[in-house]
C-alpha cells in the first residue's frame, strides 16, 4: 500500500496546516469546535449508518476477492474511495432522497471518459519536491479562481486563473500519458486494470445501500413532519402505516403525499386514504395523460415540460390553497460565476383538469448582467411561444426584446409583459414577467 508522491504531498501539507492552526489557537476555540464535531459524528444515529456502510463495503470486497478482482494490494484505492465517495455521499443522503435523478447522474459520472483520464493522470506523479510546490500553488490558484468569479470587475483575474488550472491539468494528463506510453508494459497490467475498475465497481455496488438509506431517511422525515401535521397519535400511526403500505419504495409519491398532508392535514382515516389516493391518481395520470381541449387550457403534464429544453422543468402539478393547482421550476441561473446572478423561473397554474396560465419571470439582480439576461429571456420566451401557442409571433418577440410592456392576443391566447424595477437595492435590477393565458378574455391579474 505504497503512497504516491502526490498523496504524500497532500498528507504533509494537511498535517502542517492542522498543526499550525491548533498551535495558533490560543483560546482553544478551534479545539473545542473540533471536539463538538467529533462528538456529533459519533452520535448513535450516524454511527449505525456508517458501521452498516462499512459492513456493506466489506461484503462487497469479499465478493470481489472471491472472483479474483480485489486483493490487499488494492487496499489503498479502497480506503481513498471510501472517503472520497462512500462517506461523502452518506453525509449528503438528504439530497439523494429529494433528487429523482441522483442515481442516474451518479452512474453516468462514474462510468465515463473522465474516469479514464483521471486514472491516467493519477497513475504517475511528479517528484516529491515538485508535488510539494504544486499543492499550495494549486490551492491558491483554485481559491482565487472561485473568488474572482464572484465579481465582474475581476474577470481578467478569473480568466488568468482558469488558464493556469487548465495548463496544470493538461500537464498532469500529458505527463501521465507520456509515462504510460513509455512504460506501457508495466502500465498495461491486470493489477492496474483492477485499480481502475475497483472504484467504479464499488461505486455501483454501493448504490443499493444508498437507496436503502435514502428510503429510511425519507420515512423518518415523514414521521417527523406528521408529528406537526397530525396531533392525534393514533391517526399519525395509521397515516404512517398506510403510507408505508401504499407507497413502499415510491419516494416521489411519498414526498408529494407529505407535502399535501402538511398543507391540508386530514382529520380522519378516510382523509388519509383520500390524500394517498389523490397522489396515486395523479401519478397514473402522468403516465397516461388525457387530452385537454385547447379551449379549456393546456394539458398539465405537457405544460410542465414546455421548457425542458431550457432546463426549466417544473415540479409536479399539484393542489394548493383555494383549490388552485400549480407547479413551478427552480431558478435558472444566467451567470453561474456571479454572486448576484440574474435568473429565470417558470410557473404554471390552473385547475385540476387544465393549466390556465403560463408565467415566465426574469429577475435581473445586477444591471451589469442585463444584456446577457435579456437575450436569454428572449430565447426562453420564443421556446415557450412555440410550445404553448405553436407560433412565435415576430412582432411580439421584437417588442419583448425592446423591453416594451405588452397586452395583446396571439392565436386565441392573451399575452402580457410588464417590467418592474426593484427597490432598496444598490445594484439596481428589475423583473420582467410574461404571462400567457388560455383565453383572450381572461382579466385576472399577474399574481
Amino acid at each position: 500500500m505504497e503512497l504516491s508522491n502526490r498523496e504524500l504531498s497532500a498528507l504533509i501539507w494537511t498535517a502542517a496546516i492542522l498543526v499550525y492552526i491548533f498551535f495558533k489557537d490560543k483560546g482553544d476555540n478551534i479545539a473545542k469546535s473540533f471536539k463538538l464535531l467529533v462528538r456529533a459524528f459519533f452520535s448513535p444515529q450516524i454511527m449505525v449508518v456508517v458501521l452498516c456502510a462499512a459492513l456493506w463495503i466489506i461484503l462487497c470486497l469479499l465478493g470481489l476477492h472471491y472472483v479474483d478482482i480485489w486483493t490487499t494490494a488494492n487496499l489503498k484505492t479502497t480506503i481513498l474511495w471510501s472517503f472520497a465517495f462512500a462517506f461523502l455521499t452518506l453525509m449528503d443522503v438528504n439530497r439523494i432522497s429529494e433528487d429523482n435523478t441522483y442515481f442516474k447522474k451518479t452512474i453516468r459520472d462514474t462510468v465515463n471518459v473522465t474516469a479514464i483520464i483521471t486514472f491516467i493522470a493519477e497513475a504517475y506523479s511528479f517528484p516529491l519536491f515538485a508535488e510539494l510546490v504544486l499543492f499550495p500553488f494549486l490551492f491558491c490558484v483554485t481559491a482565487m479562481h472561485v473568488m474572482s468569479g464572484k465579481k465582474k470587475e475581476h474577470a481578467s483575474v478569473h480568466s488568468l486563473m482558469s488558464g493556469m488550472l487548465v495548463t496544470v491539468g493538461c500537464a498532469y494528463i500529458g505527463y501521465g500519458i507520456y509515462m504510460a506510453a513509455t512504460d506501457f508494459e508495466d502500465f498495461a497490467t491486470w493489477s492496474n486494470l483492477c485499480e481502475f475498475f475497483i472504484p467504479i465497481i464499488l461505486s455501483l455496488l454501493f448504490l443499493p445501500y444508498l437507496y436503502l438509506i435514502s428510503i429510511l431517511v425519507s420515512y423518518e422525515l415523514i414521521w417527523v413532519s406528521l408529528r406537526f401535521a397530525l396531533k392525534d397519535a393514533s391517526l399519525r400511526r395509521y397515516a404512517m402505516l398506510q403510507a408505508t403500505i401504499r407507497f413502499r419504495f415510491d419516494l416521489e409519491g411519498l414526498r408529494r403525499w407529505k407535502r399535501n398532508v402538511g398543507a391540508y392535514p386530514p382529520e380522519s382515516r378516510e382523509g388519509i386514504l383520500n390524500a394517498i389516493s389523490e397522489v396515486k391518481k395523479y401519478q397514473k395520470r402522468e403516465r397516461s395523460p388525457s387530452n385537454v381541449s385547447p379551449d379549456a387550457g393546456w394539458c398539465p403534464i405537457a405544460a410542465t415540460g414546455f421548457l425542458l429544453s431550457e432546463n426549466l422543468k417544473t415540479s409536479d402539478y399539484h393542489r394548493t390553497y383555494d383549490d388552485e393547482w400549480w407547479a413551478s421550476s427552480t431558478y435558472l441561473t444566467i451567470n453561474e460565476e456571479s454572486l448576484f446572478s440574474s435568473n429565470i423561473a417558470y410557473y404554471i397554474s390552473g385547475d385540476k383538469q387544465a393549466v390556465k396560465r403560463l408565467k415566465l419571470v426574469l429577475n435581473v439582480n445586477n444591471n451589469e448582467d442585463s444584456e446577457v439576461a435579456e437575450a436569454r429571456f428572449h430565447q426562453v420566451c420564443e421556446v415557450l411561444f412555440l410550445s404553448s401557442i405553436g407560433d412565435a409571433s415576430s412582432e411580439v418577440l421584437e417588442r419583448i426584446s425592446h423591453g416594451d410592456d405588452i397586452d395583446t392576443e396571439v392565436h386565441g391566447r392573451r399575452v402580457r409583459l410588464r417590467k418592474e424595477a426593484f427597490v432598496n437595492t444598490s445594484r439596481g435590477g428589475y423583473s420582467r414577467t410574461m404571462t400567457i393565458d388560455y383565453s383572450p378574455d381572461c382579466r385576472a391579474p399577474y399574481e
